[in-house]
């Protein structure tokens, strides 16, 4: 049952690291192709921070998750 609970929640972190990627790409093309900064798309230096911090901390979760799920 244990082993369950991890595969469900490397699945899970897994899953939104690739939403939250896919959503940060679609920025990108959008910033490219208005001619803006990521900065004015996320309201400010502080929440554009927010994003990649977002991404960093979804990344670790999914290794930290994957190890724990393959060591056993």
């Amino acid at each position: 049952m244990k082993k369950m609970m991890e595969l469900v929640l490397f699945i899970c972190s897994l899953l939104a690291l690739f939403i939250s990627l896919r959503i940060f790409w679609n920025m990108g093309i959008y910033v490219d192709e208005y001619g803006t900064t990521p900065s004015i798309v996320y309201g400010g230096s502080f929440w554009n921070a927010m994003a990649w911090l977002r991404l960093g901390l979804l990344m670790v979760i999914t290794v930290i998750s994957g190890v724990k799920l393959l060591r056993k």
